[in-house]
């Protein structure tokens, strides 16, 4: 068996397992006997010896006239490892309170051409049983998708259980039955659509979800970005509801 594999997988380097092992081979040895045992330098055993004295595997023997070491039962290694353990374990609620408190930190990347807006388009797909909240050009998300693409990522989309709420702009023309799989609401599709008052005109996608606003500009300026804020996220659902109350079906 090889032990100072055994003593690396549990936290010891390479010397600290050369160092530990020579003392328990060796028994009551000088730092001089263990270096040369271990194969160590003795500047380094010292060092090495006093952390094995201090985690209570290693002791002096005082019966020696000259300072020699030895170690512990071994035992007391799995002992230490308690230790370890129960302080790890003592200070987990601190650790969980640091991870919660930067878990949230705002994050904005951005992304440009094609590919990098499909990718801002597609971040929803990471999630399941959710909404996403879309202040939704439907004209310009056709125009640089189409028709197709936009088909699959609709079954994607209910694949994953994701309800979309679309805020559109108002439509004075009409169109086409086949146009409407695009612009009306549908529960097949997990779409609730309703339409913005006539003077609100906007050209970007904006999509709200879990706690992230994903920004599409229009094709003229080609890029896109997602902004990931706990605080930011919640304010833009709060003013998406203001809209959609105010919007007609």
């Amino acid at each position: 068996m090889n032990f100072i594999e055994l003593l690396k997988k549990i936290g010891f380097n390479e010397n600290k397992a050369q160092v530990y092992l020579a003392c328990l081979e060796l028994g009551s040895a000088t730092a001089t006997e263990i270096a040369k045992k271990a194969n160590v330098l003795r500047t380094t055993v010292y060092k090495i010896l006093e952390e094995l004295n201090n985690q209570g595997l290693v002791e002096t023997d005082s019966k020696s006239y000259t300072k020699t070491f030895r170690a512990k039962n071994p035992k007391t290694l799995i002992e230490s490892l308690e230790k370890q353990k129960n302080l790890a374990e003592s200070y987990l609620p601190d650790f969980i309170n640091i991870f919660s408190e930067t878990k949230f930190k705002p994050k904005l990347k951005f992304y440009e051409g094609k590919e990098g807006i499909k990718k801002v388009f597609e971040d929803i797909l990471n999630y399941k049983n959710t909404t996403v909240m879309t202040f939704s050009p439907i004209k310009d998300i056709l125009q640089v998708f189409g028709k197709t693409y936009t088909r699959h990522f609709a079954d994607r989309r209910i694949e994953r259980k994701i309800l979309r709420k679309d805020l559109r702009q108002f439509i004075d023309k009409e169109f086409h039955s086949s146009e409407w799989e695009f612009y009306a609401a549908d529960k097949g599709l997990m779409r609730e659509v309703k339409f913005l008052p006539k003077n609100l005109i906007f050209n970007s996608l904006i999509q709200i979800y879990e706690n992230k606003i994903s920004i599409i500009l229009s094709e003229k300026e080609n890029f896109a970005f997602i902004v990931e804020s706990k605080e930011l996220s919640e304010f833009m659902k709060q003013i998406f509801k203001f809209f959609w109350q105010m919007s007609s079906k």
